[in-house]
């Protein structure tokens, strides 16, 4: 498992340490390197195939070198998993507290920072795991596509509304962690073209288990967990055939 930390989690690091608050360092990095192993260690059950983790001032992002078409339950795991284990680590830490094996100041820290990382991680913006889960399960029921755009759109509503929200707790920190998002957001939305091809390219070169079948007109609509047929002009096309076209340059 290789652990990686973001330069901006070494400036910020840095700043607790040089101003006396290691303590609240070394709590907020071992809450989500749990909560990150908790991502990677189900991944690897799964056989999904995680690449790294990256350590952020927010949190972490584990990166996958996985599929696009696996099953949405699979990848539902691996996105809930992190909350389960970070949530399971805090109730290791409130039994040792009971215990008195933990100072009750520590202890108001673990509290402090398992909340703040849980909630801020459920909110629906790229790319925390509020707005992977959300994503999930809008590709149970919408064109995979679709959910890509409105997974940009959500991502920006939601990131405008805690900012207006929060505009009067701004400090370097918060502006630190706001422009690290927002650079994801902007390379989500113009990687939209590129994770669509390969979703359809993955459906072309590999023979996905798919059980449900949907009739639709365009490549556009195509579900994660679905195959499909075609109508054009009367005429019926089965999806190898369209894809075929497609990356053989006739469509």
């Amino acid at each position: 498992m290789k652990i990686e930390f973001h330069y901006t989690y070494i400036l910020i690091a840095l700043s607790f340490i040089l101003t006396g608050y290691f303590s609240n360092l070394i709590i907020f990095t071992s809450i989500v390197l749990i909560h990150e192993f908790g991502h990677y260690f189900v991944a690897k059950l799964n056989h999904l195939n995680p690449q790294k983790i990256i350590i952020y001032p927010f949190g972490g992002i584990t990166k996958m070198n996985n599929l696009i078409n696996t099953k949405i339950f699979k990848d539902l795991m691996v996105a809930i998993a992190g909350i389960a284990f970070q949530s399971l680590y805090y109730l290791v830490i409130m039994l040792m507290y009971r215990q008195n094996l933990i100072r009750e100041y520590i202890f108001n820290l673990y509290t402090t920072y398992h909340y703040s990382i849980l909630l801020f991680n459920l909110l629906p913006i790229h790319p925390l795991d509020g707005s992977i889960i959300l994503n999930l399960i809008l590709s149970k029921y919408l064109p995979y596509k679709l959910t890509l755009k409105l997974n940009i759109i959500i991502s920006i509503v939601t990131a405008i509304i805690v900012l207006y929200i929060n505009y009067y707790k701004f400090n370097y920190t918060t502006i630190l962690i706001i422009s690290i998002i927002v650079d994801n957001i902007v390379k989500y939305t113009k990687n939209i073209d590129y994770l669509f091809n390969r979703f359809l390219l993955e459906r072309y070169l590999h023979k996905i288990p798919l059980k449900q079948h949907k009739m639709i007109d365009k490549l556009d609509d195509m579900y994660k967990e679905k195959y499909h047929t075609f109508k054009e002009n009367n005429t019926y096309l089965t999806e190898k055939q369209v894809l075929m076209c497609r990356f053989r340059g006739k469509i």
